[in-house]
């Protein structure tokens, strides 16, 4: 099957959402068994921008938050995103981590997933500001990927350009929260998925949905 002929679905999400960490490793397990049939692209959302671009010290009940995500899904957190938290100074800001990943993608734009993944490693993992320069070098060596290049990219105008009409992007999908995995149909965009489903119900869902089957509410 050619990369045409396969089914396309888009993964809004965003660096900072939570519950888009806890869902990662079962949608990327989901696209590597569908890779025949299937592919996925990521659309960084914007979820903090304007006001809402805050120190995490000044948001709530984050760490509170994220014991209940592990409790729920058994996602796992680091004790230097942990001890971030805590120092409280990190900004966390929509716009640099969609430039993050729209940089790291100009190298590798069949690698999506992998990109996403990284850069909430980044800060769920290590605890680690995407605002600084060495930061996304260390991300991009971690996807084996050229840090230099990756840092001149996060500074070119063009690429927070691509960020900021993804963003636009977004508003024109049925996107009621993060995350939302989209399979496109000749009928328009089916929501799959959610935070708690595991590969083989997503598996399920997305073949119910390319027969032309309705996904009952709670599946979707």
């Amino acid at each position: 099957m050619t990369a045409t002929d396969k089914a396309q679905l888009t993964y809004v999400t965003d660096t900072y959402c939570i519950w888009c960490w806890a869902f990662g490793d079962a949608l990327r397990e989901f696209a590597e068994a569908n890779r025949d049939r299937l592919s996925v692209d990521v659309l960084p959302a914007g979820m903090l921008v304007g006001e809402r671009v805050v120190p995490v010290g000044q948001k709530d009940r984050v760490l509170e938050g994220a014991e209940r995500v592990t409790e729920m899904t058994g996602a796992q957190f680091g004790d230097d995103f942990r001890a971030a938290v805590r120092e409280g100074s990190t900004v966390l800001d929509s716009t640099v981590s969609a430039v993050a990943f729209w940089a790291l993608r100009r190298q590798a734009p069949e690698r999506p997933l992998d990109i996403a993944h990284a850069l909430q490693k980044a800060w769920y993992v290590d605890g680690l500001d995407l605002a600084r320069p060495e930061v996304l070098a260390g991300v991009a060596r971690d996807l084996h990927l050229d840090p230099e290049q990756a840092v001149r990219d996060a500074a070119n105008p063009a690429v927070l350009a691509e960020a900021q009409a993804g963003f636009e992007r977004r508003k024109t999908l049925p996107v009621p929260g993060y995350p939302t995995l989209l399979l496109h149909t000749p009928a328009g965009p089916k929501r799959m998925g959610g935070a708690r489903v595991t590969p083989e119900k997503l598996t399920q869902q997305f073949e119910r949905l390319m027969r032309g089957e309705e996904l009952p509410a709670e599946e979707d």
